[in-house]
This record gives C-alpha cells, structure tokens and sequence, in this order.
C-alpha cells in the first residue's frame, strides 16, 4: 500500500488518476484496474492500494493487477518515470507499506487496505467501523520464538505484534491479523467504556454453536479465532483452508462460511450489548 500525506502534491494527481482507472475498470479489457483503492486512511493522509482476496492469497501481490500497465497509467497521469516502478510495486503490495510522509520507516505501520477490507469482509461496515484504521497499528519488528501474536493497548490505541512464523502465504498471515484485530476492537471500545461482556477465555468456540449456548457471551479468544476463521472460509480460491491441519479451528472446518460470519457478528453485537438476532450455522 501506498501512503501518501494530504500535504504532498502526488496526492491530487494519484486521486484523479485512481478516480479515472475506476472508471475504466468498468471495461473489460481494463477489469484488471478493479482492486485499486483511493480512500483517506490514517489523520493527514490518503491510502492508495489494492484490495484483492478472490484470488488463492499465495502471495502478498494483487495477482489481478498488471503491474506494467499500472505503471504506464502512472507515467501517462505525469509521475516521473523513476517512480513509476516503485509506487506501482507499493500499491499493488496488500501487506506492506511505502509511506512518503515518513523520511524512514517507523517502528510501526498502519493496517493495509487489504487488511482492513478483510476484517470488514467479516463483521460488516457499522461493526467494523468500531475499530477505524487510527485505532490501530502494526508493529514492525518480528517477535522472537517463543512468543506470541498478540495485541496490546497503550492509551486507547491497539498495537498488533506478530511472529514470522504465520504462514508462507498472505492467507495464512492475513488469517492472523484479523484474528488480532479482533482483539484490537474489543479493546479499543473497552478504552472508550463500551467492555466486551465476556472474559478472554479459551479459544474453542465449538461449544458457543449450539443454539442452547445462545444466551451465553462468547470468550473473546473463542470469537477472535472464529472471525478470522470465517474470513479465510469465505476465500473460496484458498483450497486448503478446509484441510490443511490448524489452519482453521477443529470446529469450524465443516461449517458454512456466509453462516459463520453471520454468527461472529451476532456474537460480537451481543457481547458489546448492541442489537442483535441470534443466527444459527449450517454444515456443508
């Protein structure tokens, strides 16, 4: 993803360029322009990136872009040459983050488009929206052996801290950050006075399925696994999410994916005590 602050003249020119390339997406012989995103991001600066995840997520470029005519459009709307191959590299990368504001890179990075479009793909845009993209960041250094992903909070703001270890491929590393992100909301509502109505807990979220557990809250660990394995369910091209071992929970790896979402969100409304209707999930 790319970075770019309100302040820097790049912005105006990639906006209308991104603003054009949607327009010619609508073409098919342009169809491959339809992941790019342009939209405000962290205070102060605008996100330009793509958001692919109908692809099998094998590797952390949108496969659906043609890089070279991504940057021929770059060259043509009047970014120098030089830059062309860097800026398109940026914007095609749904993991990583080249941030022109930042003269080198912080200890910490904002979330992707890619990322947070995978969390809301999930709970949906009014409980997503609990946890905007200032809310959080992502550490980035890589926690040493023997630790653990987890999210900490630091002044009502999430910081996600990941090993290297989770998966060779984006599906298996995007699959942990929204698991932690999951943990980031509840936390960040937390901060705000709004507290997650249950405990941390265990992460076994079979036992929460059946409809007589249903006037019961979900362990915040049991809903952050079963989040992220609803979002990784719902990637049909990733082939192996339903058999390779511990890629999803035991309890979940025969469940119908449309369901499984449902029900988090369900479950996550019910236990921050907002409106919900109990959902139930179907095996396929």
């Amino acid at each position: 993803m790319l970075l770019v602050p309100d302040r820097a003249p790049l912005k105006a020119t990639l906006l209308a360029h991104f603003t054009n390339l949607a327009h010619l997406a609508k073409d098919a012989e342009l169809a491959h322009f339809a992941n790019l995103r342009a939209q405000p991001w962290t205070r102060g600066s605008v996100a330009f990136g793509a958001v692919g995840q109908d692809d099998a997520l094998d590797d952390r470029d949108d496969p659906s872009i043609d890089r070279q005519a991504l940057r021929a459009s770059l060259a043509r709307a009047g970014v120098p040459n030089a830059a062309t191959g860097p800026l398109a590299d940026a914007i095609v990368d749904r993991e990583g983050v080249l941030d022109l504001g930042a003269s080198t890179p912080g200890p910490d990075r904002p979330l992707t488009l890619f990322e947070y479009a995978a969390f809301r793909d999930v709970l949906g845009d009014e409980l997503s929206a609990l946890l905007s993209v200032d809310d959080v960041v992502v550490d980035r250094a890589i926690l040493p052996d023997g630790a653990q992903n987890h999210c900490v909070h630091e002044g009502g703001r999430a910081r996600i801290r990941l090993l290297g270890t989770n998966g060779t491929t984006l599906a298996g590393r995007a699959h942990t950050v929204v698991h932690e992100l999951l943990h980031a909301l509840v936390g960040v509502v937390g901060a705000r006075g709004t507290r997650y109505a249950a405990s941390y807990g265990q992460p076994d979220y079979g036992r929460f399925l059946r409809a007589e557990s249903f006037g019961e809250v979900v362990d915040e660990e049991a809903l952050a696994h079963l989040v992220a394995d609803a979002w990784l369910l719902r990637r049909t091209a990733v082939t192996w999410s339903r058999t390779w071992p511990g890629a999803i929970h035991p309890a979940g790896r025969d469940l119908h994916a449309d369901d499984l979402a449902a029900f988090a969100r369900f479950r996550l409304a019910q236990g921050l005590g907002l409106p919900h209707e109990p959902v139930r999930v179907h095996r396929i």
